[in-house]
């Protein structure tokens, strides 16, 4: 594999050690932008490189919350206080620097487990960024990659050789305590465990709240989870009440009537997202070939286009004036989809009529709200 100086580069159905060997090429090559991994339905995860050197990691299920727990385990192996830790732009500590290290470990687990059991399609796309134009904060601290991805390897070996390898530790357990409890030796002893689970918190945060190893705890519960007492979901429950409570105004809207153009020249994300938006009802069509793009919205009218800003042969920005500038087109909604999150892109849509500007990778979230905006709303 080779990294040229491109905007964008897409990698489909490839397997983790494909990663493995993107990694080290972004390390031989100084390369400096985002990576970003993307695997069928999971949240996308973002690796952010300078000069290739890892700096940060975002994306997957409530990275917010990922970096607090990191971050507590971090002062609890350092014996630091949080408060402390450094605000952004001062000098670092070392707790912050751990921190970052442990996060990153999590992150590469967890796609080390997902790609080794289940049968999900793994894919990438690289985002070069200019380092003379996009200079890091210097205070803030670049990690070498490879001695965390070793780590993370280990670690998902050790879990696996636990007989643990179909339980993700980054998902949120739950408890249908309308079943009964399985009979068990122990279940007195798991009780504290058990009024603990609310289906908010992660294996992992429910192992650091006991201040026990991820693996000793989870061993413990072992039983409910085979028993199917305890399940494992993707998203906390929380995130699917607000959910589930956004739906309850559209019920009377026919989601089957209603067309969604995705425009991207990458298959895999217009694949991803008509998934998605096959999953909530709608009609949805993909397309990738610039020289199409008018005459597929022209013959369709869908009722929402996603439109992605950087496409070969093809600028975002210049389809989306011709769209409001064709009279069966133009008040059609636009929403822009681009790895680019500035100011400047930001006022540049509102001012050639993008309704709305989304940051890849785009979260299912802000999916659903601009739906219930644009289509659903009364």
């Amino acid at each position: 594999m080779s990294i040229n100086r491109l905007e964008k580069v897409d990698r489909q159905q490839l397997k983790f050690r494909d990663l493995i060997n993107l990694f080290k090429d972004i390390k031989l090559k100084s390369f400096s932008g985002n990576a970003i991994v993307q695997i069928d339905s999971e949240p996308s995860r973002m690796f952010s490189f300078n000069l290739g050197s890892l700096a940060w990691v975002s994306g997957g299920i409530d990275p917010l919350t990922r970096w607090q727990r990191n971050l507590e385990l971090a002062n609890f192996t350092l014996a630091l206080p949080t408060k402390s830790v450094s605000a952004p732009g001062k000098i670092l500590t070392k707790s912050y620097l751990l921190a970052q290290k442990l996060a990153t470990i999590e992150v590469l687990f967890d796609l080390i487990q997902i790609c080794q059991c289940t049968s999900s399609q793994l894919s990438y796309q690289l985002i070069e960024i200019d380092p003379d134009q996009h200079k890091l904060n210097p205070n803030l601290p670049v990690l070498d990659l490879q001695p965390l991805l070793v780590t993370a390897i280990e670690s998902w070996r050790e879990w696996s050789d636990a007989g643990l390898a179909e339980y993700f530790p980054s998902r949120f357990p739950t408890i249908d305590r309308s079943q009964a409890l399985p009979m068990l030796p122990n279940i007195d002893n798991l009780s504290p465990i058990l009024q603990s689970i609310d289906g908010n918190k992660s294996l992992r945060n429910l192992a650091i709240d006991r201040r026990q190893s991820l693996l000793n705890f989870t061993k413990d519960i072992l039983p409910l989870l085979k028993s199917g007492s305890i399940d494992l979901c993707l998203f906390p429950q929380s995130q699917l009440d607000r959910i589930r409570s956004k739906e309850i105004p559209s019920q009377t809207i026919d989601r089957s009537k209603l067309l969604i153009a995705c425009i991207d020249d990458s298959i895999s994300i217009c694949k991803n997202l008509e998934q998605f938006l096959t999953e909530q009802g709608y009609r949805s069509y993909g397309v990738q070939d610039p020289l199409k793009i008018m005459t597929t919205l022209i013959k369709h009218k869908p009722n929402l286009i996603f439109l992605d800003l950087l496409m070969p042969m093809a600028n975002g920005y210049e389809i989306c004036q011709q769209i409001r500038r064709t009279p069966s087109l133009k008040d059609i909604p636009v929403v822009i989809l681009t790895a680019k999150d500035g100011l400047f892109d930001r006022m540049r849509a509102k001012v050639i009529g993008a309704n709305e500007f989304l940051s890849k990778p785009i979260a299912h979230a802000d999916i659903q709200r601009v739906l219930g905006k644009y289509l659903e709303s009364s």
